[in-house]
């Protein structure tokens, strides 16, 4: 316990800025709409901009899967108040941290939005389930596996046809989730947790593309306040409906359950939201790539998780097949500038 508590003050060191603005303002749509000005006077490049933002998504993702099995509780309450604190956060933001008045979304906004929370929920109860049954390295591999799916909505939604490359690597990445399956890949690990993981990638996969539609025309904080709330509604619903506990835990259970809303939430999945506008879903969620290596590294550290040589070469395979549609995607755009 110790030793936990121990790495958890690192965790909190490590991000003790970004913890800081969050609980004041909501640094999160502080820092977009700080970078929307510096874009807008021609002092700093939309690339320039994504990139940073990037960097604060995959510092943000990589602890997410730690904080879960951390936090003592199980995947609905960590799901339930990871959404309901950032929601009350972005809430905040909406009224006090803007310095104009939000405009009121349309019925279809709010359907859509609503719609987005839907998969979201699902998206967390699915995939923080998949932790208690495989370790972090697959199952963050495997959820990670949403840039890819994203290639569906972008052709059967968004009319962007995908290249023989990325074909392929929506191939490969498949393949490598099969693998995944086998018992000569996951030992004595439960093969429940990696189709979890994957129904979790396909949920996220529907949230980031709704949230890309959406984005087109609804700012951040409205968009994240619709999302994250109904997503909390949901989950409260299903718990209830359960039976299951999502009140009754500890301080050092609610602790965690802040630190899942403020980092991977608020700097994870609301900065890579606010990209959404800018780019295709495949190309927004492509930071996710690095979750697996980032979250691999801390489960080793603070869970003691090792990874077998045919674990990693699974992994590599799936990753590989990531890199290759995102290459590819980056050549086409800018072979289209």
């Amino acid at each position: 316990m110790e030793y936990e508590h121990f790495m958890l003050g690192i965790l909190v060191y490590m991000f003790r800025k970004q913890l800081l603005y969050m609980l004041t303002t909501s640094s999160s749509y502080s820092l977009c709409r700080w970078l929307e000005g510096l874009t807008e006077r021609g002092k700093l490049s939309i690339y320039l901009k994504l990139s940073l933002v990037w960097v604060t998504i995959l510092l943000s993702f990589s602890s997410s899967s730690i904080l879960v099995l951390l936090s003592g509780a199980g995947a609905l309450p960590c799901a339930f108040w990871r959404v309901t604190i950032a929601a009350a956060t972005l809430w905040a933001a909406r009224f006090i941290a803007s310095s104009r008045r939000s405009s009121i979304p349309s019925y279809r906004i709010i359907f859509y939005s609503c719609l987005s929370g839907l998969a979201l929920a699902i998206h967390f109860l699915l995939w923080m389930e998949s932790l208690f049954l495989v370790p972090v390295a697959v199952s963050t591999t495997i959820v990670v596996t949403y840039p890819l799916l994203s290639i569906i909505p972008d052709i059967t939604v968004f009319r962007e046809k995908p290249t023989l490359l990325q074909t392929l690597g929506l191939i490969l990445g498949l393949t490598g989730v099969i693998l995944f399956t086998q018992p000569w890949v996951l030992g004595g690990y439960d093969a429940r947790g990696v189709i979890l993981s994957f129904m979790g990638a396909l949920a996220a996969t529907c949230y980031f593309s709704l949230g890309r539609l959406i984005r087109r025309s609804v700012n951040l904080v409205d968009y994240g306040s619709l999302a994250y709330s109904s997503a909390s509604i949901i989950l409260l619903a299903y718990g209830l409906a359960a039976g299951a506990n999502i009140v009754d835990y500890s301080i050092h259970s609610y602790l965690y359950f802040t630190l899942l809303a403020l980092i991977p939430m608020i700097g994870g999945h609301t900065l890579l939201n606010y990209t959404l506008k800018y780019v295709k879903t495949s190309i927004a969620t492509s930071v996710a790539l690095g979750e697996p290596i980032g979250a691999s590294i801390l489960a080793y550290l603070i869970l003691g998780q090792e990874i077998s040589l045919t674990e990693t070469l699974v992994m590599c395979l799936t990753l590989s097949s990531l890199a290759i549609i995102l290459i590819e995607e980056a050549r086409v755009s800018h072979a289209t500038v």
